[in-house]
């Protein structure tokens, strides 16, 4: 048995991968955005195929499930260690992938491995604080959002000051190299967390079968499907936007797009710390709705600075969605939370594959303008997908 000092000293380690680790790949996931354009020129593809990029990396995460069942089996570090490993291997082999077609199959490799990794984050950031999991895993997206806020200004001013788009891709695969050494050596040390799960798994096997867990978190995985594909499609189109259809040089169109990130993770560690309190489902339905007003209004204003504002303001509020889907499940399902947090997320991350796609596709055939106001009917739809989940189910879950 750990003593108790060595039991916060392991559980310190963990969190320190966890959240540094998100960073990284969240960093390595937004690099995209402001390179489109060179890789439109470099390769000549028209906007709905530079789409099917983003979507690459978004199927991946398909295999969220696949993930969150090796983390209840084999220990979240484990796969944690296996996910670092694969994404900086794919970050590193795009800076010299030598035609479009390979981009893809990379782009793909690489969201296999960021799938693997956030599928075993998750549920263990939960299970290391099973009383305020809404906190430590807004806490822990924080530190996605904040990498995804440095991922699109380091890429921008990069690609400005050395006209190189793959560059980038080169510097983030390295930072891998430290994370997959650090996870190594934890392992040796400690047993998988597996072994030290708290809560009672003495509940009825019907509970975590597959059909069960999609049943009574439907409504959760449609509302993801909505907000991841908003949050994705906002993240890889809106350089392109505001470069081509407002005129801001590419600098600024990505400092606007790492300051959406930058707001986010301010969303999550401001609002997050209440949601355990306000209620799960209170807090997305209100931010669904104002991330509506917010992209509207973002569509069409003209000021440069008002709209780096407005898109700001977006990611502030639409930052708590995503975390708070996530604590809401592993509430539902405690003795399963990997499994179950990985099939919601495999089913949200359709959103993830198909919207960015569309809205590059109705870039083409109409504007760029109109497509981006898809996103705020997307962003509604989160709000709607939840509203026919019953209150009781809500506080059953919250009190379990």
């Amino acid at each position: 048995m750990l003593s108790e000092k060595a039991e916060k000293a392991s559980r310190i380690t963990y969190v320190v991968i966890a959240y540094f680790g998100l960073f990284v790949i969240a960093v390595t996931a937004t690099l995209m955005g402001p390179a489109f354009p060179s890789v439109m020129e470099q390769f000549h593809v028209p906007f709905g195929l530079v789409g099917v990029l983003a979507s690459a990396w978004s199927l991946g995460y398909l295999l969220t499930s696949v993930g969150g069942m090796l983390s209840d089996r084999y220990g979240e570090l484990t796969v944690i260690g296996v996910s670092f490993a694969v994404t900086g291997i794919a970050a590193g082999l795009v800076s010299v992938a030598p035609s479009f077609e390979a981009l893809i199959c990379l782009f793909l490799l690489g969201g296999i491995g960021a799938a693997l990794g956030e599928a075993a984050m998750n549920p263990l950031i939960s299970k290391m604080y099973p009383e305020r999991s809404g906190f430590a895993l807004n806490l822990l997206h924080f530190f996605f959002s904040l990498g995804a806020f440095f991922g699109p200004v380091f890429a921008g001013l990069m690609i400005a000051h050395y006209e190189n788009w793959r560059l980038p891709f080169s510097v983030s695969s390295l930072a891998f190299i430290p994370l997959v050494v650090l996870t190594g050596i934890t392992l040796r040390k400690s047993r998988p967390t597996k072994a030290r799960e708290k809560d009672s798994i003495a509940e009825s096997s019907s509970e975590s079968s597959l059909g069960e867990i999609f049943m009574r978190g439907r409504l959760l995985a449609l509302a993801g499907f909505f907000y991841l594909g908003t949050e994705l499609a906002t993240s890889v189109w809106l350089p392109t936007f505001l470069s081509l259809e407002r005129n801001l040089p590419i600098e600024l169109a990505s400092i606007a797009s790492g300051l959406f990130w930058a707001a986010m993770a301010g969303g999550r560690l401001a609002l997050g710390s209440v949601t355990d309190r306000f209620g799960y489902k209170r807090i997305i339905m209100l931010c669904s709705v104002l991330g509506t007003l917010l992209i509207v209004m973002g569509a069409v204003a003209e000021n440069a600075y008002l709209l780096i504002v407005l898109w700001s303001i977006l990611g502030f509020v639409f930052g708590p969605i995503m975390p708070t889907i996530f604590a809401w499940v592993s509430k539902l399902f405690p003795s399963r939370r990997g499994f179950a947090t990985g099939i919601i997320y495999s089913t949200a991350f359709l959103g993830a594959v198909f919207l960015p796609w569309i809205l590059g596709a109705l870039a083409q055939l109409y504007s760029m303008s109109i497509a981006i106001f898809f996103l705020a009917f997307s962003a509604l739809a989160i709000c709607l997908s939840i509203l026919p989940f019953r209150s009781e189910q809500h506080e059953t879950a919250v009190r379990s």
